[in-house]
């Protein structure tokens, strides 16, 4: 059985007025932990579900956390450090300077996930504050937002709206901020993400596979109508099929095409054609497929292709230093990214037309020469007939049956104009068609990795129901987002709060 009496524990107290307040905090904190064993006594005998139990100590815990952070913060004082308060000068060629103390103390609030509290401290400056040595003690963030809040609130807000990430986090500490606080943090943490990455150690070359898969798409992100003038020229769009039809009343110049790549290496996975028959036209997925290592996802909205591509291009440097890997750039046939893939890959790269999208342009052609509704056994054994021949390297026999049966069957208007369009599509990307030595080799030849990032990364939080997004706010989005995915959210935490306190607080920590 639980104890019924109130045990009383005493912290040793000095003469320090911190010291007594301190005491005073933890015996609050105290007084309600055992409160809480008392209820947790009686909820027993009561039977209360464990649901209901669950939630009290949890409610409790949050004030007695509240109580303890105050205690620290008393103890921790106020940050005198005497009449004045020597700082760096404003420029590197200038001397030391001396701050004169303040009368009075000022205070900030502070939000943590306990609850808000109200920090004391004593500034130094000419008038105005310029100077609090208690907040480079702690640490203080830029902002009345904890660190830990910020963290946590980032990871509601990585995966969902603003208003909903904030609505969830208040139903479980309590504690609530604005939809526009929210967006200036994700574009205050993102800032740091490109110099982050920078910094990150190279994969151990023991976990990678020998070879290096490079990967490119786009995908639109929905902005706001002042974010695109009506003289703005977007980007040119994928292929028809390559991209989600828009839908009623949605009109394309809300979108502005985010480039979104991915990096990551693998084993070779040698295939005959049937195996890859069987798996694109029978959803029959090898079990033995290898899984990609260390995948790396990234998008650029703001500087488009060329931003992603100088990514691309530094990670294969770090990735494939000595040019021992074969590096594949796998894509669909947009000429820009080939463009940009000329200029900025290896000289040597292995460029792979994605299969999928070879695939749906086969379909699309199928449908010019059988009925959709009475005709689909006939269409998918065709449809599977060519595929073997691409897959055979034996792109020209495709291009001219299809041209032949196009002629034969005496198609016109738009069927005539689609068969023109599917195999101008072959051709342009014949170099780019050599299935029988992709597979030979064990290459990957399907782009299944960067259509998910596209899906998770853009598509799966910036395109939701009613969403439109500033460019920078995208952009930083796009950037957190990223960090989340890549598995590296807490190394880029821990990186940020370092560059923020050395931004806030370098010239009093460089003056001992």
């Amino acid at each position: 059985m639980l104890a019924t009496a109130t045990p009383t524990v005493k912290l040793h107290v000095g003469f320090i007025p911190e010291e007594a307040a301190c005491c005073k905090a933890v015996d609050s904190s105290l007084a309600m932990f055992w409160g809480l064993v008392e209820r947790l006594h009686h909820a027993a005998q009561q039977h209360e579900p464990i649901h209901q139990v669950e939630n009290t100590i949890f409610r409790n815990l949050l004030e007695m956390g509240h109580d303890l952070l105050q205690a620290f913060l008393t103890l921790s004082g106020d940050g005198d450090s005497g009449p004045t308060l020597t700082v760096l000068g404003d420029g590197p060629n200038d001397p030391p300077r001396a701050l004169p103390r303040l009368d009075q103390s000022r205070r900030r609030p502070y939000l943590s996930i306990f609850g808000p509290v109200e920090i004391e401290r004593i500034g130094y400056g000419h008038g105005a504050l310029e100077a609090a040595p208690l907040d480079a003690r702690l640490h203080l963030p830029r902002r009345q937002y904890s660190y830990l809040f910020q963290q946590w609130l980032g990871l509601f807000t990585v995966d969902d709206s603003h208003a909903e990430a904030i609505k969830k986090l208040e139903t479980i500490l309590g504690v609530k901020v604005s939809v526009r606080a929210s967006e200036d943090l994700n574009r205050e943490q993102a800032c740091d993400v490109e110099p982050f990455e920078s910094h990150l150690p190279t994969p151990d070359a023991m976990e990678e596979g020998p070879i290096l898969v490079v990967t490119a798409d786009c995908k639109g992100v929905p902005l706001v109508r002042s974010a695109l003038p009506p003289e703005e020229t977007p980007d040119p769009p994928l292929p028809a099929l390559a991209n989600q039809r828009r839908g009623k009343g949605e009109k394309a110049n809300k979108k502005k095409m985010a480039a979104v790549g991915a990096v990551y290496t693998i084993e070779p996975f040698v295939r005959t054609i049937d195996e890859v028959i069987n798996e694109v036209m029978r959803e029959q997925a090898a079990q033995r497929r290898p899984k990609p290592t260390h995948k790396r996802v990234r998008a650029e909205l703001l500087v488009g292709k060329v931003g992603l591509f100088i990514w691309l291009a530094d990670e294969v440097i770090r990735r494939n230093p000595t040019a021992a890997k074969p590096v594949v750039f796998l894509s669909d046939g947009e000429r820009a990214l080939h463009d940009r893939q000329s200029e900025y890959l290896p000289e040597n790269t292995i460029c792979i037309l994605d299969l999928f999208h070879v695939m749906e342009r086969l379909w699309k052609a199928a449908w010019c020469f059988f009925d959709e509704t009475s005709q689909k056994r006939e269409a998918h054994a065709w449809v599977e007939k060519e595929l073997r021949m691409l897959l055979e390297g034996k792109v020209s026999y495709v291009v001219s049956g299809l041209r032949q049966m196009a002629t034969k069957r005496g198609l016109s208007g738009e069927r005539r104009k689609t068969i023109r369009e599917v195999t101008g599509y072959f051709e342009r990307n014949r170099t780019r068609m050599k299935y029988d030595k992709y597979l030979a080799a064990g290459y990957p030849i399907g782009s299944g990795v960067v259509e998910g990032a596209c899906r998770h990364l853009v598509k799966d939080r910036m395109e939701r129901a009613g969403m439109r997004w500033h460019p920078d706010g995208a952009q930083a989005m796009l950037n957190l987002r990223a960090t989340y995915l890549n598995e590296e959210w807490d190394r880029f935490w821990g990186y940020h709060i370092v560059q923020e306190n050395d931004r806030l607080y370098g010239r009093l920590g460089k003056t001992g």
